[in-house]
């Protein structure tokens, strides 16, 4: 024991051993004296590291201060080419660590340690913060033009990466990284620029609108197409669209020209 913690700092070695504990007994009935003994130290060598239980769950949840998360997301705001959705999408669908599942043993904590739920909601307040400008970010940009308010956005997007929390806990199916790609595109509506010399500002949000308009306008006609080929009369499909039997008929002779 004592050379693997030789290879690495104690604090690393407690952070580990944290890790197990909390993982084998959840983190209400782990102990401080359990962590250090697996960890191979004392427990006044893991008191002259961490505060205690709690200082050590939040560590290793890997809980950053809001002005790095916010540096990582104004970065990502600021790329030339409009990636944001995509990666966006690739990190909602990334299967949660270890570490990240302590999540779920913090929250059930927060309901009967009121440290642990002030600690958690001023975690939340500042992760809400701090995407919330990056979102604005991205908005001045014209890399997103989110189909939310900022604030409603956070809150989604927050919601949906708990659920993915609890469907890993549970080894659950997830959706596929395609369909969290394409949430995300719809959540930020992306812009589509191709980037480089784009144009900024009230422009860029233009643009960027418009290339979402071109977009729903070809989901509509896909739509279109399907209704008819499941048997729905033209009339019907004109009513659910609003829009006049004539569309539908163009609709479906744009699809017929693409199709040959």
């Amino acid at each position: 024991m004592r050379s693997r913690i030789g290879r690495r700092s104690s604090r690393d070695a407690l952070l580990e051993a944290a890790l197990e504990e909390f993982r084998d007994n959840g983190y209400e009935a782990a102990t401080v004296a359990g962590i250090a003994q697996r960890a191979g130290v004392t427990t006044g060598a893991l008191y002259a590291h961490f505060r205690g239980k709690l200082d050590l769950l939040l560590q290793a949840l890997g809980i950053v201060p809001a002005e790095a998360l916010l540096d990582d997301l104004a970065q990502l705001a600021a790329q030339p080419q409009p990636r944001v959705a995509h990666l966006l999408g690739e990190n909602m669908a990334a299967a949660p660590t270890e570490a990240t599942l302590l999540l779920l043993d913090a929250i059930v904590a927060a309901r009967r340690d009121p440290r642990v739920a002030r600690i958690l909601r001023d975690g939340i307040a500042a992760y809400e913060q701090a995407i919330g400008r990056a979102t604005e970010a991205g908005q001045a940009l014209g890399i997103v033009d989110p189909a939310l308010p900022a604030r409603d956005l956070v809150r989604v997007l927050m919601q949906l990466a708990l659920g993915r929390l609890a469907l890993a806990a549970l080894d659950a199916g997830a959706p596929s990284a395609a369909a969290f790609e394409r949430l995300a595109d719809l959540l930020l509506q992306s812009s589509g620029a191709p980037g480089g010399d784009s144009p900024r500002g009230p422009l860029a949000e233009v643009g960027a609108r418009a290339r979402n308009l071109e977009r729903a306008r070809q989901d509509l006609a896909e739509s279109v197409v399907a209704a008819v080929d499941e048997g729905h009369s033209l009339r019907q499909v004109a009513a659910a669209a609003g829009v006049s039997h004539e569309r539908v008929r163009q609709m479906l002779r744009e699809h017929l020209r693409q199709a040959t």
